[in-house]
């Protein structure tokens, strides 16, 4: 009996000193809780994630020549603006473009599994496990890694598409913003966690419309602290989802 007693306790104190409850309010605490432990990680996510993406960019951009046509019509930026923008429009409609948008959704695709990578660190957070920075490379894991890129791949050239139309682009985002945490620890299928985050979307729309308005406007607001603080801010996105995720699936304890 005593020891039931120590054990209420127990869990009485960490329902007071954890954030993780219901309702959006609680749901806000607890992203930013999530946020605020794995800072360092973020941080490493961002270099390495920023890193890849310019060196990757740069690389196809000269890759297909497309450096080369810049590099002839340079001068234009500073003597005939209309002009120059004339000739990028030229070079847009080249094969060579054409090629490089498509090398370029396959570079995104490749380091996007880096996001998989964070909600394995924030669910060790929640089973109290010790955390590495070789948890970020969850996502590249054997079998694991065609599942996100191929993932990835599909998303981004839908929302890229989609995205020609500011509503279709959200709805997209919206309809496959717990796609990846379900695929991760639920290991359903890409069109399985679609329907699964529709059904979410129709019970908790507003929470989770609140949330994502609040993940963007916060993601952003590093970009005033001088550009550095993006680096830190960037991907309170994650925070965000994973909150969400586990308020509305609780599918561990």
């Amino acid at each position: 009996k005593e020891e039931l007693l120590n054990l209420k306790d127990y869990f009485c104190a960490m329902e007071n000193n954890d954030p993780r409850k219901s309702g959006i309010e609680q749901i806000l605490k607890t992203a930013f809780w999530y946020w605020n432990k794995t800072l360092i990680y973020q941080l490493f996510y961002s270099l390495l994630y920023f890193s890849l993406f310019f060196i990757g960019y740069f690389y196809l951009f000269k890759y297909f020549g497309l450096w080369d046509e810049f590099s002839k019509y340079s001068d234009l930026v500073r003597t005939d603006l209309p002009a120059f923008n004339k000739k990028m429009e030229e070079i847009a409609r080249l094969p060579q473009a054409r090629n490089f948008s498509l090398a370029f959704f396959f570079l995104l695709a490749l380091i996007n599994p880096l996001n998989v990578g964070l909600y394995k660190i924030f669910r060790k957070i929640d089973l109290k496990e010790p955390i590495s920075t070789n948890d970020l490379f969850a996502g590249y894991l054997g079998f694991d890694f065609f599942k996100f890129f191929g993932f990835y791949l599909f998303w981004i050239i839908i929302f890229t598409y989609a995205n020609a139309f500011l509503l279709l682009g959200i709805f997209w985002l919206l309809i496959t913003l717990f796609s990846i945490p379900l695929m991760f620890f639920m290991d359903v299928k890409t069109f399985e966690g679609i329907g699964l985050t529709i059904k979410a979307l129709k019970k908790n729309f507003g929470m989770i419309a609140i949330g994502c308005v609040v993940a963007l406007i916060f993601g952003l607001s590093g970009l005033l602290l001088f550009g550095i603080g993006f680096l830190f801010t960037f991907q309170f996105w994650n925070a965000m989802v994973y909150a969400l995720y586990q308020h509305i699936y609780k599918e561990i304890g």
